[in-house]
């Protein structure tokens, strides 16, 4: 069956990979691969099902199609709460097995661009100190430099002084560009949390 559905996903235009336990699978993959798992419920030893909850609990984040000649209701949602895009039963015809991959690497390209872009703006705003982030939380709050040097117990060509530093290493040369990427961080942060927790 393994073999088969290696050949068969490889004749519909995409590389595949068989393994013949979850096992040799973890031991094997690695979180930077782009892809999807198309993944068998029943295996020998770990199953499938626990096999992506360690996955998701190491944050090898994958979209997975579950396929099994056993479906039930108890295994279909159990794989479903693990973040499972589909769940067939065999036996499936080609064309559903090509449209759920199509449809998992979408998933697995769009969640790669976000964090993608997630990482670059975290990168630029992990230069930013303790004090640059009291100061920035400030500038978010659109406090004058009055009031914040009035806070932060400093004058106010600091505060100028200050957000010059901060600007200068998120590399942003205006205050509304500073903003906004300050904004989509936390934005950004705030996604993948609740990403996170979903799964």
């Amino acid at each position: 069956m393994r073999e088969s559905l290696v050949m068969l996903i490889e004749t519909m235009g995409y590389p595949a990979r068989g393994f013949a336990t979850a096992g040799a699978f973890h031991r094997t993959y690695l979180r930077q691969w782009p892809g999807c798992l198309v993944l068998d419920v029943r295996l020998p030893g770990k199953s499938g099902v626990e096999l992506y909850e360690q996955l998701v609990r190491e944050e090898k984040r994958l979209p997975v199609i579950f396929i099994t000649a056993h479906a039930d209701v108890t295994t279909a949602v159990a794989a479903m709460k693990t973040g499972a895009i589909e769940f067939l039963e065999k036996p499936f015809d080609r064309q559903t097995l090509l449209e759920r991959i199509e449809r998992a690497l979408a998933l697995d390209a769009d969640w790669r661009r976000r964090q993608a872009n997630f990482d670059a703006i975290d990168a630029r705003i992990a230069r930013l100190n303790g004090r640059d982030r009291e100061t920035l939380q400030f500038i978010l709050a659109g406090e004058s430099n009055k009031v914040m040097a009035a806070r932060l117990f400093i004058s106010e060509r600091a505060v100028e002084m200050r957000r010059a530093v901060i600007m200068r290493k998120v590399g942003v040369s205006s205050l509304a560009e500073l903003i906004d990427v300050a904004v989509t961080h936390r934005l950004l942060a705030e996604i993948s949390t609740v990403s996170d927790v979903a799964r």
